[in-house]
């Protein structure tokens, strides 16, 4: 009798796969973030001042909350002198602080490329209202940070579980603006959380 051929298992259908053996998987992440409706700029770390201060276009320091712990350089100075910080001595006035904000500022901790999502970790005294109730949330990405899918995020998490780390109480997967299209039809974004979301991804210095 003759043995049956193995038949090849075929990979399930997503271009992530192919932009891992490509190393594209930022752009991959910038396509699937635009499909979301969320904007795109791309700086890098030296120049990263310079971008910010083009998305704030002179909003006082009173509007823009940020929550980025571990900010060191130029970056923590820009913050300190053009932002309001998120600060847990504050109490709910940090909430009330965040209510009355136009911009939010937070750090990605991972990204994922299939869906254009942004995972945070609210640790080390990050707020996670800094993400959902100013009207705009600005979000700093690091080209290294971006990551497949859903599963290598998870399979990070695990690992820190097994290896005796502590996980924070909260994790946020935020995937653009919030979307609806649930009257006529007519999709409305912003219908929670804030109006418009901008992605910064910070490439390698060249």
């Amino acid at each position: 009798m003759n043995k049956l051929a193995r038949k090849q298992i075929e990979r399930p259908v997503s271009n992530v796969y192919c932009a891992i053996e490509t190393g594209s998987l930022k752009q991959v992440f910038i396509e699937s973030a635009k499909l979301i409706q969320a904007e795109i700029i791309e700086t890098t770390p030296s120049n990263l001042i310079k971008a910010l201060n083009n998305i704030i276009e002179g909003t006082p320091a009173n509007e823009i909350l940020s929550s980025i712990h571990g900010a060191t350089g130029p970056l923590e100075t820009w913050l300190d002198e053009n932002t309001t910080k998120w600060d847990t001595t504050l109490g709910d006035k940090n909430i009330t602080n965040a209510e009355q904000a136009k911009f939010g500022i937070t750090y990605c901790d991972q990204a994922l490329a299939e869906s254009g999502t942004v995972v945070l970790l609210n640790e080390n005294n990050t707020g996670r209202s800094v993400s959902l109730l100013p009207e705009i949330h600005i979000v700093l990405i690091p080209v290294e940070v971006i990551v497949p899918r859903l599963k290598e995020s998870m399979r990070d998490l695990h690992g820190r579980v097994k290896q005796g780390k502590l996980v924070p109480s909260c994790v946020n997967y935020i995937t653009g603006p919030s979307n609806s299209a649930d009257i006529e039809s007519y999709l409305v974004v912003g219908v929670h959380g804030p109006l418009r979301t901008i992605y910064v991804i910070l490439d390698e210095e060249t």
